[in-house]
C-alpha cells in the first residue's frame, strides 16, 4: 500500500491555511500587547463592544420573540430582549461608569470564585495529595478580588483592559505554535 502524506491528504489549501493562522496569531499577539501597554483604552473599549454585543443581543431576542409568538414563552422571551437592549442602551451611553461596575463585580466574583475554590479542596476526596495546590488557586484568587476592591475605583483604569490583553495574548502566542507545529508537519511530510 502506498503512503499518503499529509500535503497530497489535506492539498495545497493546508499549507495557505496555516499562513492566514500565522498572520492571525501575530495580529492577536500585537493586539494584546497594545491592550497590555494601553490598559484604560482597553477597558472602554472592550466595554464599548460589550454594549453593541448587548444591543444587538436584545433586538435580535425582541425581535425573534415576535417571529415565534405562538410558542410559550413569548413575554419572557420579549422582556429578556428588552432588558438585554437596554442594557447595551446604558453601556454605550455610559462606558466610564459600565467599566466601573463591571469591575466592582468581577472583583466581586473573584472574591466569590477563591471562597468556592478553598472550601472544594477540604470538601471534595479526590486529589488529596493535590488539594494543597486547589487551595493555593483560591487563596491567591481570593487575593486577587481583594486587591481589585481595595483599590476600586482606580483598579478599574487598568483591570479589564489588562486581563483581556492577557487574554488575546495567550491565545495568539497558543495559535501561533499550533499553525507553527502543523505547518512544520505539512513541510516534513512533503519533503518525506
Amino acid at each position: 500500500m502506498e503512503s499518503t502524506s499529509l500535503t497530497e491528504l489535506l492539498g495545497p489549501e493546508a499549507k495557505q491555511a496555516t499562513g492566514w493562522l500565522i498572520a492571525l496569531s501575530i495580529v492577536m499577539i500585537l493586539t494584546g500587547i497594545l491592550a497590555i501597554a494601553l490598559p484604560g483604552i482597553s477597558s472602554v473599549t472592550f466595554t464599548l463592544i460589550l454594549g453593541w454585543l448587548l444591543l444587538f443581543n436584545g433586538v435580535v431576542r425582541i425581535v425573534n420573540s415576535f417571529r415565534s409568538k405562538p410558542v410559550r414563552g413569548f413575554w419572557l422571551s420579549l422582556i429578556v430582549g428588552i432588558l438585554y437592549a437596554i442594557s447595551g442602551v446604558i453601556v454605550l451611553f455610559n462606558p466610564i461608569e459600565a467599566v466601573l461596575t463591571l469591575t466592582w463585580l468581577f472583583g466581586f466574583m473573584l472574591i466569590f470564585e477563591g471562597i468556592v475554590t478553598i472550601i472544594s479542596a477540604f470538601v471534595n476526596k479526590t486529589g488529596r495529595s493535590l488539594a494543597w495546590l486547589l487551595v493555593l488557586d483560591g487563596v491567591i484568587t481570593l487575593i486577587l478580588g481583594i486587591l481589585v476592591l481595595s483599590q476600586w475605583p482606580q483598579s478599574a483604569i487598568w483591570l479589564i483592559g489588562l486581563y483581556i490583553g492577557i487574554s488575546i495574548l495567550m491565545s495568539g502566542l497558543s495559535l501561533l505554535v499550533i499553525a507553527m507545529s502543523t505547518r512544520r508537519a505539512i513541510n516534513q511530510t512533503s519533503e518525506a
